[in-house]
């Protein structure tokens, strides 16, 4: 291991502003690295109580390049846009495909008066009929290696793509392009400007997502267990290891059947998909016994659930979300890192 290892800075690209930037900058701070930056015109930052980590704020696209060209050596973009450049040369690997926020699909979509196109198949038969009759067939995208790549396993082949950065929703109506290709959350806004989802035109699904530098990675993966790649990596793990889930914490008061109403509880909260559950003896402020039980419960289950658990004898239900979780079985991406670059 060299023994610069210790002074090298950890180049840390993350986006400048948008959704991208506050939900890293959020993830981060609850994983304990908190990015240090004065103003918004700032490009270069620095985490608290981390003096490895080097912060650098730049596109989405223009963080792709540089992991790939090695001057950073993580950095956080869209999947979606890693994706589209990922067959050009470079060393950069995704090394967490989800980061839990910015989740979106690249959907192919088609104009609502468009009756007979209900599937992207359908699209075989209609970009040859505009061959035939001397027309192009145009899709706007921002997307044109995903476009091609899809396309091309679908056996379509006949179209013109009309490569844009701006807002590709008007462009059916404009008459830019007959249909988009575009990245949607919810298909509000297809739906607004008279667009429509096909069936199987789904090309990506999408989130942010963390990247890395192969070589770069492979260094800092040297340093071991303790060395700022394992413990940053660990941190996010742990961070994402909360969503989705509360903390609960089911109490009983004193009663002849304390421990069967305790074990009754563990058991309903298995049931409803509750993990990493345990008992025991608890004392209210007198002095009198009871019983608590505690576990991580799916969050969406806590309010079908507890009624049931006042007819088992439960007093009080707190469910809190936690900020980090660490399962000792949980698989850790730090390791799978190590595994892949091995």
């Amino acid at each position: 291991m060299s023994v610069t290892h210790s002074i090298d800075p950890i180049r840390l690209a993350i986006p400048s502003k948008g959704h991208l930037y506050e939900g890293i900058v959020d993830l981060l701070k609850t994983a304990g690295y908190k990015v240090r930056r004065a103003s918004d015109r700032q490009y270069e930052a620095t985490i608290v109580g981390q003096p490895r980590f080097h912060v650098v704020f730049m596109r989405p696209t223009d963080i792709v390049t540089q992991v790939r060209e090695g001057r950073c050596h993580l950095g956080v973009t869209g999947l979606d846009v890693h994706a589209e450049h990922a067959a050009e040369p470079g060393d950069s690997i995704v090394v967490i495909p989800d980061l839990g926020y910015g989740g979106c699909r690249l959907v192919v979509a088609v104009p609502e008066s468009w009756i007979d196109v209900t599937h992207v198949m359908d699209l075989v038969d209609l970009t040859t009929e505009f061959k035939h009759a001397g027309k192009a067939f145009r899709i706007s995208t921002k997307y044109p290696a995903l476009v091609r790549q899809h396309f091309r396993k679908l056996g379509i082949y006949h179209y013109q793509l009309i490569p844009s950065d701006g807002a590709l929703e008007l462009h059916p109506s404009l008459g830019i392009a007959d249909i988009i290709v575009d990245l949607t959350s919810s298909g509000t806004t297809l739906k607004d400007n008279r667009l429509r989802e096909i069936a199987g035109g789904t090309i990506l699904e999408s989130a942010a997502c963390l990247i890395g530098h192969a070589p770069s990675l492979s260094e800092l993966s040297a340093e071991g267990e303790s060395g700022p790649l394992a413990l940053i990596l660990d941190a996010i793990d742990g961070v994402r290891g909360t969503e989705g889930w509360l903390h609960l914490e089911v109490v009983g008061g004193p009663t002849a059947t304390g421990s069967r109403a305790a074990a009754q509880v563990a058991d309903h909260l298995r049931d409803q998909g509750g993990t990493h559950i345990a008992r025991g003896e608890v004392w209210d402020d007198r002095g009198a016994p009871g019983w608590r039980v505690t576990a991580l419960l799916p969050a969406r289950r806590l309010t079908a659930c507890q009624r049931a658990l006042f007819h088992l004898g439960a007093s009080r239900v707190v469910g809190l979300r936690p900020q980090i979780v660490f399962d000792r079985d949980a698989p850790s991406t730090f390791d799978e890192l190590g595994r892949r670059l091995g």
